[in-house]
């Protein structure tokens, strides 16, 4: 890879926001050494529990069967029942495979450790709800120590990349950096179906000691829920499917998050409120601590898909990384409104990094997106499908209305940095809208030891109805702060050694106070 750019390769950096997506062929099914993570802590967060024997609905009474192709029919008919007497569906003997079993109000769904759901390798007979679905539910208890199983890797082109990348290039480039990784991913194939568990409009849920593996689309979706608790969760993904976020909450207030084990290709807890995922309120009361996780993305997010507002929020004593593959997790901390919703009253504390690109990412934007999708065509693209035109909301609707700000980020120590601390405001239309309010306090960041292509530009766009990411920035001529259009920044403490390129500065600020 070149230290410096010519002015031909300046002309070409153009080609950045060209999608390198895979949108033809057959499914590619292989699995590669290092889609899945090789460290992978299962011991450490699943516990075998006994089985109960009151009130217990076992599928196999029902017909359910390791040798059929599709439980579905069985394990609903044990659900239907235990919602009568608020028991417990047993899941135990086995992997059955099963289309959408949709859980009802006060039953707990057991899976025994060393069982598993596993959804079919065609795609068809889910209608996108997923492998277990619930609806306006409420009292439900996921657990057991058991498995549910996305069978991802039957869902996807194959990718540009004939192996996955483990060695890091001589020279870090971001331009580089996001084409190699896009190059590894397997994009969606018209037959995906979903994700495995997709809880709607539910209260009072709990999720405590069992596993997600190899997702097919986002692992565990919970939207518009409220009182929520996940407890002793592993989800271990294929980390080259794209779209598979780990935890997606969105338009949910109430929520704990607490000692889960995540390791997936796309984000790994990410906080939405989006009117075209059919959220209506704000969001609020969200805990998320002591947890580990692996993310060719961002580990923790708010963002993207953001027009109600987002508030309240507390992450602390976690660790977010990349340990086995190149490119490194995109950021480590990423707050973003990017559609018109009000984001502060976050504090987050007490992370370690490592091999996260940008450890902390701080976005105020309008993409405006609202204006543009449906529910429908937001998630087409996904699902191997046509986009079609429509809004959800009329440009005015969340116009210009994104605030960021009341921010508190401490204890942060993080090492194989490969770009600044970005915080960014944007003018549009003639209209600036600053992020208000952040503290970083006890910042200390180690910058990965390469050089870096030599990228200097006249000006850095404004980006403001892109979609928000660090990596949109390209190579920042800072190398441990980049602000933009901020007010009330302040940096206590706040340290980062000195990269093998001297080229950048250390802090560069424009329109900030």
């Amino acid at each position: 890879m070149k230290n410096k750019r010519t002015v031909f390769d300046k002309l070409n950096t153009a080609l950045f926001g060209k999608d390198l997506r895979i949108t033809k062929g057959v499914v590619y099914s292989d699995i590669r050494e290092y889609d899945f993570s090789s460290y992978y802590p299962e011991n450490e967060y699943i516990r075998k529990q006994t089985v109960p024997t009151e009130n217990v609905y076992d599928i196999r009474d029902f017909g359910a069967s390791p040798n059929s192709t599709d439980n579905s029919k069985a394990i609903n008919s044990a659900v239907r029942e235990a919602e009568k007497t608020g028991g417990t569906i047993l899941i135990s003997g086995g992997e059955y495979v099963t289309t959408t079993v949709f859980l009802k109000s006060d039953v707990t769904l057991f899976i025994e450790k060393g069982s598993t759901l596993v959804s079919n390798k065609t795609g068809k007979g889910y209608n996108h709800r997923g492998i277990i679905h619930a609806d306006s539910c409420e009292n439900i208890t996921l657990t057991g120590g058991g498995k549910v199983k996305g069978n991802g890797n039957y869902f996807g082109y194959r990718p540009l990349n004939d192996r996955n990348m483990t060695e890091h290039p001589e020279v870090i480039d971001v331009i580089q950096m996001r084409r190699d990784l896009r190059a590894q991913l397997r994009f969606a194939h018209p037959n995906k179906y979903g994700g495995p568990i997709y809880f709607k409009d539910c209260k009072n849920i709990k999720a405590e000691n069992f596993i997600i593996e190899n997702a097919a689309h986002w692992s565990f979706r919970i939207e518009n829920c409220d009182g929520v608790r996940v407890k002793d969760l592993v989800i271990n993904n294929n980390r080259h499917v794209a779209n598979t976020d780990g935890l997606d909450i969105a338009g949910t207030g109430n929520i704990e998050i607490e000692h889960c084990f995540i390791s997936t290709a796309d984000d790994g807890i990410c906080l939405k409120n989006a009117i075209w995922l059919g959220n209506n309120k704000p969001m609020k009361n969200i805990s998320v601590k002591d947890c580990e996780v692996i993310s060719c993305a961002n580990s923790f997010k708010i963002g993207t898909e953001t027009t109600y507002d987002i508030s309240g929020v507390t992450v602390e004593d976690c660790k977010f990384y990349m340990n086995d593959i190149y490119p490194g997790t995109v950021s480590g901390i990423a707050i973003e409104s990017a559609d018109g919703a009000r984001v502060n009253d976050i504090t987050v504390k007490n992370i370690e990094m490592d091999r996260v690109t940008c450890p902390i990412f701080i976005r105020l934007c309008n993409r405006n997106r609202a204006a543009t999708v449906t529910s429908e065509s937001a998630n087409a693209v996904e699902f191997g499908k046509k986009k079609k035109k429509g809004s959800s909301a009329s440009k005015d609707t969340f116009d210009m209305l994104g605030e960021v700000g009341d921010i508190l980020i401490e204890n942060v120590n993080a090492t194989g940095a490969e770009i600044p601390v970005i915080i960014a405001g944007f003018t549009q239309n003639k209209t600036t809208k600053c992020i208000k309010n952040v503290t970083l306090k006890n910042i200390n960041i180690k910058y990965a030891p390469y050089k870096e292509v030599y990228d200097k530009r006249l000006y850095i766009p404004e980006y403001a109805d892109s979609y928000p990411e660090s990596w949109r920035f390209r190579n920042l001529p800072a190398y441990a702060l980049w602000a933009r259009h901020v007010r009330n920044l302040k940096l206590l403490d706040f340290n980062c050694t000195v990269p093998k390129s001297t080229w950048k500065e250390r802090i560069i600020t424009e329109d900030t106070e």
